[in-house]
């Protein structure tokens, strides 16, 4: 038998599981676009990628030479994440690999260098060449594109680090970016 008091117990009863399922679903849509955690891309090297990288290993040619390359990749927040590790064999070849690189993603992305300066870091060597730039073009695909970049050396290694958006630019892109690109440093 129904009573006034057991409808509006029931009724009470109902709009709590409805709430917390509600509540569920509002928290699912809640999760964080960015899971940031520390990768090593090199010996002794680290930097903070904000998904899990893909990894892969092939010699490209380079100023008419076959190097050995390591890339780390993911897509994650509206951007694409990577980190490129080139192995040069003569110190007196990173220079001008610095800058061959540069020049490569700049035509790859039909860019200009919109803003340079000269890259410098914990764990990095001080090179001329080595430069963090914003780079703003088009794709492959012609969508608009904006990079932030990180082109430098650590002994006769070259690394390019690259955070990139393709098409309307992701709010604070820029922001996560840079944090990306500055959390490169020496393994603890």
């Amino acid at each position: 038998m129904f009573t006034p008091v057991s409808c509006l117990s029931r009724l009470r009863r109902c709009r709590a599981v409805l709430l917390l399922a509600g509540a569920g679903l509002l928290c699912g849509g809640c999760a964080p676009a960015l899971d940031w955690r520390d990768v090593a891309v090199a010996d002794g090297l680290v930097i903070q990628f904000p998904c899990r990288p893909e990894r892969a290993e092939r010699a490209v040619r380079l100023l008419e030479r076959s190097v050995p390359a390591r890339m780390s990749s993911c897509d994650a927040g509206g951007l694409g994440w990577s980190v490129t590790l080139f192995e040069v064999d003569e110190p007196a070849r990173v220079s001008e690999t610095l800058r061959h690189l540069r020049s490569r993603l700049a035509a790859n992305l039909q860019a200009e260098e919109a803003q340079a300066q000269e890259a410098t870091g914990p764990g990095l060597t001080p090179q001329q060449e080595a430069r963090r730039l914003l780079l703003s073009g088009r794709g492959a695909d012609a969508r608009a594109v904006e990079a932030e970049v990180l082109i430098a050396a650590r002994g006769l290694q070259v690394l390019q680090v690259v955070a990139i958006t393709r098409g309307e630019p992701v709010s604070r892109w820029r922001d996560r970016a840079q944090e990306f690109i500055g959390s490169l440093r020496p393994a603890p």
